[in-house]
């Protein structure tokens, strides 16, 4: 009785009961601990049923105080012992006699059931029912927003209580936490599978959107002035946390196939109920969804359909990102406004993330949507914001997906053919260029996030080539600083050395190859600055035409040799660096290839001898630059056994699949006329007849004496006459007809128009994991430690300190 009468806090249960005591009674009396669980349990069955809930605060305290037990014992039971063995079959699946009925149950089945009820018993969760049983289970939708009109009016009894039961919830649904990544995508986790595959219909309809609804609500300050920086946690701001990661596993959680291609863990004893029709979201509407074989989450999310539903989910997403956005720009919004209250970008653009892969046709409205310009720059400038920092990688690599994934539909990559408002940015994140398009701006900031070379970056690297990758045949107009830059990308990564140095470099490769290759054969007139580019940095593309691996090798071993030698300080880095500092291998990097910051914002007509490949020693680094590259300043002159070794037959299975020739073909054709342009402008600028010297007045204004009589009469401006610049003529020509004649026939090399679409690889799938799973925990640390000292598998805790 001590368990649920004493504790007057979430607190006192998690302070009173210490791990080494719950570790303890598990390992050395396993059935006192089933036991205690079993009673706890049994107890909280009991006040839930009862009648008088609603009105005897005792009761609701003792309700309270189980749920709390209950979430700081659960861990544990998840948690492996010292021999690497589990209780969780014992304690939660095993059917065993029920206290005080002797009628067999399974705790955990029980457990998930009673959970969610306590989410919608009226009184205690949700508002009081005006009639019928004061404690009834009423499945309802607590928020307006998707499948409700009108908000239930809670009272701060009801959101208080409803912050402890998510809090079990997650606790019940946390088995993912304690098993290793390698596993995470085959074990089944039974918890969840009970809420999402074998659950009532109506149920799920409830929760699903009761979950959604919360997180995107928006709560009003009224007049008080909140302080960003204030400690207190605002209970609606967590119970908007707890609601999205509630969402974010139930939406994300797939039950592992077996062979026969059947839920490995599918329940037999799924409920039903009849479904109301009144306050139901549009995806109430199908039929014939056979419970126990898809998570019901997922298909009822797809099933989303109605234009208001979109515009509520798309405004609130849109408002929580531009609300930390403009925290981020304005000092007067930091202190007077709490950014996204707890809700970071990172969990809206998870959400969003979610939405578009499981609703085909919410994509195709944030597509046509007359916003989705605004939110592809909101989203560029998160991912520029946040790269620079380790802890917002997760959200970084999230845009990165949500932009590839974007980018598969031609509509949307023709839509960033439209001029740009940098007005959004902040000053240091514009580019001076009046024409600049979207294409333009993500072009640039893939260039920037490349550049910086942070291993922590490498997967998102792929995303956004594949993201340029996807927009190249819809391209127009690009800018010579654009076209500048992306030349500078293909003049390292297909440098021989790197390709060489990790075998994902040539995917990198390919996507940039692909990229030429549809601008050549599509849009060659349309840019004519791209086109300009290519010409001049022909010698690239004849170089990896004649790839040679030897040589390569070669490269790679001078470049290693030159590494051991080198100061710390003057490395020479690794764009494609692993998430392991330890297995980088120093190669051509674009850490030197630093964006444009003149004032015109272009970059020089011709490739320096830097950007061809004939680079000179970089010089010392910046400060910040030799802690990134230290790690990387140490490699061995000899490859280690842990390093890829490329070989004759590797090299084959991709170079002579490279569409370079059509490539090569059209430069040779056109670096023809570029260079006849140029002789006959500078030929024009050599006939045409001298400018009379001007005489040098020192910089004197000609209200000043003029003193120059006094000097001798050669005293004149020796400056030479600059030479004739062909660049004009020469864009000029790109962009007219001629150039269209003077290429090759292109037709039998034509390249079909598809993008590289987005799969979920296991790696990417046990990514996601991690990254949610590590939001749970980290949320569940700060106010008194649900998930602290214990023993978590599927990622790495690392102190702060």
């Amino acid at each position: 009785m001590v368990f649920w009468l004493m504790p007057d806090s979430p607190h006192d249960v998690f302070s009173l009961v210490t791990p080494a005591d719950i570790r303890r009674i598990r390992d050395t009396a396993q059935e006192n601990f089933i036991k205690l669980m079993d009673k706890v349990f049994d107890r909280l069955l009991v006040l839930k049923a009862s009648r008088d809930l609603a009105k005897n605060p005792t009761t609701t305290k003792q309700l309270l105080n189980c749920v709390r037990v209950l979430a700081r014992l659960i861990p544990f039971v998840y948690e492996a012992r010292s021999d690497g063995s589990t209780i969780e079959d014992i304690v939660l699946w095993t059917q065993r006699p029920r206290p005080g009925s002797g009628a067999d149950y399974s705790l955990g089945k029980q457990l998930v059931s009673a959970t969610i009820d306590l989410l919608f018993t009226s009184g205690f969760t949700v508002p009081q029912a005006t009639v019928g049983e004061d404690t009834a289970v009423r499945y309802t939708i607590w928020e307006n927003g998707v499948g409700q009109t009108s908000s239930l009016g809670s009272s701060k009894e009801n959101v208080s209580n409803r912050i402890e039961v998510l809090r079990l919830l997650l606790v019940l649904c946390c088995k993912t936490m304690y098993v290793p990544p390698a596993r995470s995508v085959a074990i089944a986790n039974r918890a969840l599978h009970t809420i999402a595959y074998n659950a009532n219909k109506k149920m799920v309809l409830c929760l699903l959107c009761s979950l959604l609804n919360t997180s995107l609500k928006e709560h009003s300050q009224g007049w008080a002035i909140p302080y960003r920086n204030s400690t207190a946690i605002n209970p609606a701001d967590e119970l908007t946390l707890h609601a999205m990661q509630a969402l974010f596993i139930m939406l994300e959680y797939q039950t592992p196939a077996t062979k026969g291609g059947q839920s490995s863990d599918a329940g037999s004893d799924a409920t039903s109920a009849e479904e109301s029709n009144a306050n139901t979201p549009s995806m109430v509407l199908v039929t014939g969804t056979e419970t126990g074989t898809q998570n019901l989450f997922r298909v009822f999310v797809s099933k989303l359909h109605r234009q208001q539903e979109f515009d509520y989910l798309i405004g609130n997403i849109m408002r929580l990102l531009e609300e930390t956005m403009r925290s981020n720009l304005s000092i007067l919004a930091s202190v007077t406004k709490q950014p996204t209250r707890h809700v970071m970008p990172q969990e809206a653009t998870i959400l969003l993330w979610l939405l578009l892969e499981n609703n085909s046709l919410f994509k195709e409205y944030v597509v046509d949507h007359n916003r989705s310009l605004r939110l592809f720059s909101v989203l560029l400038y998160f991912m520029l914001n946040g790269y620079t920092d380790p802890a917002q990688s997760g959200m970084v690599r999230t845009i990165s997906h949500i932009l590839h994934y974007l980018s598969e539909d031609g509509q949307f990559a023709t839509r960033l053919m439209q001029p740009f408002d940098q007005s959004i940015l902040p000053s240091q994140m514009r580019i001076v260029d009046a024409s600049l398009t979207h294409a333009d701006f993500m072009i640039n900031t893939a260039f920037t996030l490349l550049c910086s070379s942070k291993p922590y970056l490498v997967p998102v690297y792929s995303n956004l080539l594949l993201l340029v990758r996807n927009v190249s045949p819809y391209l127009t107009q690009i800018s010579q600083m654009t076209a500048d830059k992306l030349l500078s990308l293909f003049d390292i990564i297909s440098s021989p050395a790197f390709v060489i140095s990790e075998p994902y470099h040539v995917r990198w490769l390919i996507y940039l190859i692909e990229v030429f290759d549809y601008v050549v054969h599509y849009r060659a007139i349309d840019n004519p600055h791209l086109m300009y580019s290519m010409v001049k940095a022909r010698s690239c593309f004849v170089r990896l035409k004649a790839f040679d691996l030897d040589k390569a090798k070669g490269e790679l071993a001078a470049l290693r040799e030159k590494k051991s030698k080198s100061d710390a300080t003057r490395t020479i880095g690794s764009l494609g660096a692993k998430a392991d500092a330890a297995s980088v291998t120093p190669v051509p990097s674009l850490a030197t290839l630093k964006p444009d910051d003149s004032s015109e914002g272009a970059a020089s007509p011709a490739l320096s001898d830097k950007a061809r490949g004939k680079r000179p020693d970089p010089g010392p680094a910046s400060t910040s630059d030799t802690r990134e590259q230290a790690t990387t300043s140490t490699a061995p002159k000899q490859a280690s056994p842990g390093q890829f070794q490329p070989s004759t037959e590797w090299v084959f299975s991709w170079l002579p699949d490279l569409p370079l020739d059509p490539i090569i073909a059209v430069l040779d054709a056109l670096s023809v006329h570029v260079d006849r342009i140029s002789n006959d402008v500078q030929r024009s600028a050599e006939l045409a007849p001298p400018t009379e010297p001007i005489p040098s007045d020192g910089g004197k204004s000609n209200l000043e004496p003029d003193q120059s009589d006094t000097k001798p009469a050669d005293q004149t401006s020796t400056e030479p006459i600059a030479t004739a610049d062909p660049t004009l003529a020469i864009i000029h020509w790109l962009s007219s007809n001629a150039m269209t004649q003077a290429m090759p026939d292109l037709e039998d090399s034509m390249p079909e128009i598809r993008p590289r679409l987005q799969g979920m690889s296991p790696a990417l799938v046990v990514w996601f994991k991690s990254l949610l799973w590590s939001m749970v925990y980290s949320s569940g640390v700060k106010p008194f430690g649900i998930w602290k000292n214990t023993h978590v598998r599927l990622f790495v805790i690392k102190s702060s300190q």
